[in-house]
Formats: C-alpha cells, sequence, structure tokens
C-alpha cells in the first residue's frame, strides 16, 4: 500500500494602502467614496509632457513598515516602469520598484496554538502606485474610476513559509495589526485598503518520490475569512488533482485563479 504525505508551501504578497493626504505622484486628495473622476488630474490620467513629484510622507512610512519587518533598508533605491495595457492605468505603466526595493530580507513573528510563534521571512518591500477601478456593474459595459489611480501602495512579500490556511491568516491579522499601530495605513479591507493574494502549491511524497504541484496565485482577496477559505480550498484542489492525474503532475505554468465567495470555490482566470 503506498504511503503519500504532502507538505502545503504559501507565500503572501500583501498590498497596504497608506493613508497619505495626498497620491504618490501628485496632489489629487486620497479620499473613499468621492464621485467617480473627481480626484484626478494630469499625471494620475498619464497625460503626456507631466512631471511626477514623489510623495516625502509614503516614503517615510515604507521605511517604517520596512524596519518594523526587521528588513534591511537598503541605501539607493529607485523607480520603475511595468509596462502594461488596461483601462485602469490610462498611461499604461505602473511606476513600482523591481531590482533595487526599499526593504529586503527581513521577517516577522505570528502567533501559534499553545502560545507558540513562528518566524515568515520577508522577501522584499517595495512601494507602488495603485490602479484604477473597473466598475461592471451597471449593465452589460464595464466604466473606469480612476480616483484610486496613483495612491500610494506598500508592497509586502513573504517567504513560502507558511503552512497552513490557518498561519496565513494569522500573517494577515499580525500584519494588519502593525500597519495600523505604526499608523501607516487604516487597512481597512472594505475600502481596500488591503488586499491579500497567496501564493500555493504542495510538495507530495509518496513511495520515496517526490511531487510539486504548479503555483496558484488567488488575487484580490480583501478579508480574513476570504483568505484563509480560499487557501484551505485551493489545497484541497490541488491535492485532488494530483490524485486524479496519476501522479504525472510536476511543476509548471503558474496559474491565476480568483475567489468564488458565493460557491466558496477559485476560479480559473489565466495562465502565466
Amino acid at each position: 500500500m503506498s504511503q503519500l504525505q504532502y507538505k502545503v508551501m504559501v507565500g503572501l504578497e500583501i498590498h497596504v494602502q497608506l493613508c497619505t493626504k495626498s497620491k504618490m505622484f501628485c496632489s489629487c486628495a486620497v479620499e473613499f467614496g468621492q464621485a467617480p473622476n473627481s480626484r484626478v488630474c494630469p499625471v494620475c490620467l498619464g497625460m503626456p509632457g507631466v512631471l511626477p513629484v514623489m510623495n516625502r510622507q509614503a516614503f517615510e512610512y515604507a521605511v517604517l513598515v520596512a524596519l518594523a519587518l526587521n528588513c534591511k533598508v537598503a541605501e539607493f533605491t529607485k523607480w520603475d516602469r511595468k509596462s502594461y495595457y488596461y483601462p485602469d492605468l490610462p498611461k499604461n505603466y505602473q511606476i513600482s520598484q523591481y531590482d533595487l526595493p526599499l526593504g529586503t530580507d527581513g521577517f516577522i513573528e505570528i502567533p501559534l496554538e499553545q502560545g507558540r510563534t513562528k518566524r515568515i521571512g520577508i522577501i522584499r518591500v517595495h512601494l507602488e502606485e495603485d490602479a484604477g477601478k473597473n466598475l461592471h456593474t451597471t449593465g452589460n459595459f464595464s466604466q473606469v474610476d480612476l480616483n484610486r489611480a496613483g495612491t500610494p501602495l506598500l508592497e509586502i512579500v513573504t517567504e513560502p513559509d507558511m503552512n497552513s490556511a490557518a498561519e496565513v491568516r494569522a500573517l494577515a491579522v499580525q500584519l494588519q495589526r502593525m500597519v495600523r499601530f505604526l499608523g501607516v495605513s487604516e487597512a481597512d479591507m472594505q475600502k481596500g485598503h488591503m488586499r491579500f493574494e497567496p501564493n500555493i502549491n504542495l510538495v507530495i511524497t509518496e513511495d520515496g518520490k517526490e511531487y510539486k504541484t504548479p503555483i496558484t496565485e488567488i488575487k484580490n482577496l480583501n478579508s480574513f475569512r476570504a483568505l484563509e477559505r480560499s487557501v484551505e480550498y485551493e489545497i484541497h484542489r490541488q491535492l485532488d488533482e494530483f490524485l486524479q492525474t496519476a501522479r504525472v503532475m510536476q511543476m509548471g505554468n503558474k496559474t491565476t485563479r480568483g475567489w468564488d465567495d458565493v460557491n466558496q470555490v477559485t476560479v480559473l482566470q489565466r495562465e502565466k
């Protein structure tokens, strides 16, 4: 009788909206719930010839979080262009950080059962600007609200050190408490101030042979409940797929999935 064991590997990407009064590269106000496209200017609309100016407070908030996460803060960092064409970012690129992030090689301690703790590695902490918002609620067409475009975002990327859905939730809760305590974000998930994207795969051992399932990324989760349940579902989905494919699964193309909160399942969006 064959013996099968598996280990869950989860890394997390967290986007935190910083509570600055103005956007990352212009003086437009950061205000939730205002009339669509009422908090925009030539800079965040990506008009030709504009000159973006960096928000000093956003940088200081980012350094504060990097230090709290025990990261090495770079003496020199820079901005990069992440090019993509999508209606919610009219200049067709996002200003972000790529090879020289603001903070690297940190860690955070998360609480476990019975008073134990676990250290989760932090790969990087970097600044970027948020995109706008696509609206799909008014008919058989989409609308674009660019009020959010250019809002300061802090992205935190962890090592794949979490081995259960409960650990993923514990990390998310701990990070929310941290950024609120530091005063750098309201971290109100209903307003999109904090969004989670777990990357999940399994390392499966059967009769001495090791298999690794392809990594799945679940996009834009905005509640602890959705985060925990989607990770739990994806663990079982990947294991079931492995068992149903006669053990031929190996690491392959990374897939992106969304979370269907009504049916409590992940849904394939695209393959990378």
